[in-house]
């Protein structure tokens, strides 16, 4: 009797513990919210570059900041590739959750591109119906949209992975 209790105390306290593979998986994916925030957002970002050479007419310089902005995100997504999962309780579903929100992220700040395309057009007066010009502007913005209503989608399934890892986890 006395063993059953013992056994049962320490299978309980072995199940209890924080596995240190899902702790560090777990900093990891949290540490790529980091990043992400860097590549959108931070003082010297191509985000920022973009901004700056649109600001100057220089069209050419904001589809090279678009580009590399987009290389920074697929390098940011082969990493949480490359992240071993398998043998952590849900995650291989926060490590898909992941994955998909920040392609979401990044094809939203790729579309970019055929927006400077569009205004490069309109700026250079190479399209004689400005009237057609705009109509292709009203309709980037609304495919534009439903880009951001996907990063909100995955960004709310990104959190659920995250609170079913956790309770998974401990």
């Amino acid at each position: 009797m006395r063993a059953n209790i013992i056994l049962i105390i320490l299978m309980c306290s072995l199940l209890g513990c924080k596995s240190p593979e899902a702790g560090k998986f777990r900093e990891e994916i949290v540490k790529n919210e980091r990043i992400a925030f860097n590549i959108v957002l931070s003082k010297d970002s191509y985000d920022e570059q973009k901004l700056e050479s649109l600001i100057k007419n220089d069209f050419k310089g904001a589809l090279v900041a678009v580009d590399k902005q987009s290389k920074q995100f697929d390098s940011l997504i082969q990493h949480i590739k490359g992240l071993p999962a398998e043998n952590i309780a849900e995650g291989p579903q926060l490590k898909e959750a992941a994955i998909n929100y920040y392609t979401a992220l990044k094809d939203l700040h790729y579309f970019d591109r055929k927006e400077i395309e569009q205004q490069e057009v309109i700026f250079l007066g190479k399209d004689k119906y400005s009237s057609t010009s705009s109509n292709r502007l009203i309709e980037l913005a609304r495919q534009k949209k439903r880009l951001y209503e996907k990063v909100y989608q995955q960004e709310d399934l990104l959190k659920k992975a995250f609170t079913k890892f956790d309770l998974a986890n401990r």
